[in-house]
């Protein structure tokens, strides 16, 4: 394997590629966040509140690996918290929530449309003022989020949720109504930043939600979305975790331009988005990234760089979701040694 160096900057590369121009080689984006806060001796928990340790770890990340983007994100709930709900804040795990806050329809008075200032949103803020002044030369940055459902699916509880999808939808729908609204604010804000807005919705996997439930309680809320991020002139990729095999198509008819795609295979994606979306995935971070070894690494990445071969807008290689704490830092090295060895183009 003969590990070629870099002819252009992450920047630079994605500029090319979105002008129809030549790249040196394939746009990989490994999704690593919060775990970046242990190459600077800090904890996930300073990481999710602080945004110059956030900055910081990102920083670090960065000048260590030289992926094409930066993904800010910090758990799955912190468009919930800003509309009302309460996280647990552990050490170095993500905060989750223990106690949904909407426990019946008398408690929709509790919660909000969020606003820019409101939760944890500041601290995306702050990190991505840091950034900008320290990164934005040479590296696109984004910030993930919990979509309509997911988020929805925070303040009810996931199983009350998919339970009320039968029972009572119209609630579904008013907490959606609510996250939609909030999830649209915050996009303005990351917008405003120049970072790109990136849509996570892991409830929506169809391990929870068939083709016909996506269809009305995921796919109209997460279009307003794309919509709006076109309206602002952003990209805006879709990502959602585990099974996505028999909703990939509905994902790209939300208009999305990049679908990130977890358990479901690259053959299957491409023929079912059919050229409407760049496709970004799939190498497993709970399983090839955190156990490898190298060489099994190296091996998935190439079969996924040579499945993919001639997809037309493009492949982008990275993994199927966020890498966990766990992950070895050399695996996420060898994960971009890959790419430089596999991927390489005539430039």
């Amino acid at each position: 394997m003969e590990r070629r160096a870099d002819l252009l900057t992450p920047k630079e590369r994605v500029g090319a590629f979105l002008s129809g121009e030549a790249v040196d080689r394939i746009i990989t984006m490994p999704i690593v966040t919060a775990n970046t806060v242990h190459l600077i001796g800090k904890t996930v928990k300073e990481f999710q509140l602080d945004g110059e340790v956030m900055a910081k770890a990102h920083m670090a990340a960065f000048e260590k690996f030289g992926y094409d983007l930066v993904y800010l994100f910090t758990n799955c709930s912190y468009v919930a918290e800003a509309m009302g709900q309460k996280l647990v804040y552990s050490i170095d795990e993500p905060a989750n929530c223990d106690d949904p806050i909407i426990k019946s329809r008398a408690d929709l008075d509790k919660v909000k449309v969020a606003t820019k200032d409101d939760g944890q949103l500041p601290v995306y803020y702050d990190a991505l003022e840091i950034l900008n002044q320290e990164l934005a030369d040479q590296v696109f940055l984004s910030v993930c989020f919990s979509g309509p459902l997911t988020t929805a699916a925070t303040l009810r509880g996931t199983e009350r949720f998919v339970r009320d999808t039968y029972k009572d939808p119209d609630l579904c729908h008013k907490l959606l109504r609510l996250a939609t609204d909030s999830c649209k604010n915050f996009i303005k804000e990351i917008v405003s930043y120049e970072a790109m807005p990136i849509i996570l919705e892991p409830i929506a996997s169809g391990s929870l939600f068939s083709p016909k439930m996506f269809k009305e309680f995921a796919f109209p809320y997460n279009k307003e979305l794309v919509d709006l991020a076109h309206e602002l002139g952003a990209l805006i990729p879709f990502h959602i975790c585990g099974k996505t095999h028999k909703i990939v198509d509905l994902m790209a008819d939300t208009g999305a331009d990049v679908i990130s795609i977890d358990q479901c295979d690259l053959e299957i994606a491409r023929e079912k988005v059919g050229g409407r979306a760049v496709v970004l995935g799939n190498i497993n971070p709970a399983d090839e990234l955190l156990f490898g070894p190298v060489e099994r690494i190296y091996k998935v990445c190439k079969e996924a760089i040579d499945k993919m071969e001639g997809y037309t807008p493009g492949f982008f290689l990275s993994t199927g979701c966020e890498t966990s704490n766990e992950v070895p830092m050399e695996h996420i090295e060898a994960f971009m040694d890959a790419a430089r060895s596999y991927g390489t183009y005539d430039y």
